[in-house]
């Protein structure tokens, strides 16, 4: 029987190649996408690979949110996994003192209170199917060659919830499993399709994400670096 997965923005980039290895998986996939068109002409092209679905979803938006999460809950109950793969990044290149107060809620908003919110949302579901929440993230250490304030500042957060959301599911045996991956430097439209020798292709950080959720080993709490070594908070 096919387990059903939530990839939040699946209609392009890294969580477009997530769904897709997840549907080689066996998975059926719900692309999760505030854009019609797109997440339809998305969900076309990944059926060549599986069951895939386009579900309504707007991270930046707390009633699409409720919405998305009360078809879930009516049409695909049996959601067994969440990848919290959606985010902006801000203006990556202006200080951190000359940022807007209403520039940094937006971004907070997509990339931590948004995954929260759903999250929170669908616990009720992914606890009855002993289900897994992963978020995608990143290093949230400002470095001289990676100092992007909001971005940074907005997963921090979603760092801190994985590992004590695991904590409080520890404690409490709830039997969901959470944790966190850093793909590393990924070729996307969210930092302009940057180059390098040390950066991923949307097909390989899936491939690097989606290898945890196979391996048949335990993640619960961790928050993975980009070279597999475990990040220490």
């Amino acid at each position: 029987m096919k387990k059903t997965a939530l990839v939040t923005g699946a209609n392009k980039g890294i969580g477009y190649e997530i769904a897709k290895r997840l549907l080689e998986a066996g998975f059926r996939v719900l692309v999760g996408a505030r854009d019609q068109e797109r997440g339809e002409t998305a969900v076309q092209a990944l059926r060549e690979f599986g069951d895939a679905y386009w579900i309504s979803l707007d991270v930046a938006d707390l009633a699409s949110i409720e919405r998305a999460a009360a078809v879930i809950k009516e049409q695909y109950a049996d959601l067994a996994l969440l990848i919290n793969n959606a985010g902006i990044p801000g203006d990556m290149h202006k200080a951190g003192w000359e940022f807007e107060v209403e520039e940094l809620a937006a971004t907070h908003q997509v990339n931590f209170v948004g995954p929260f919110a759903l999250s929170k949302a669908l616990l009720p579901l992914l606890i009855a199917n002993s289900g897994t929440i992963q978020n995608v993230t990143i290093p949230i250490e400002p470095l001289p060659y990676f100092n992007a304030f909001a971005y940074t500042t907005s997963k921090a957060p979603l760092n801190v919830m994985t590992k004590s959301w695991a904590m409080g599911f520890a404690k409490e045996n709830v039997p969901v499993e959470i944790f966190a991956v850093m793909p590393g430097a990924v070729s996307t439209d969210l930092n302009g399709r940057m180059t390098g020798d040390f950066v991923k292709t949307p097909a390989q950080a899936a491939r690097f994400i989606v290898g945890f959720l196979l391996d048949g080993e335990k993640h619960h709490g961790q928050v993975i670096n980009d070279d597999g070594t475990l990040a220490v908070y």
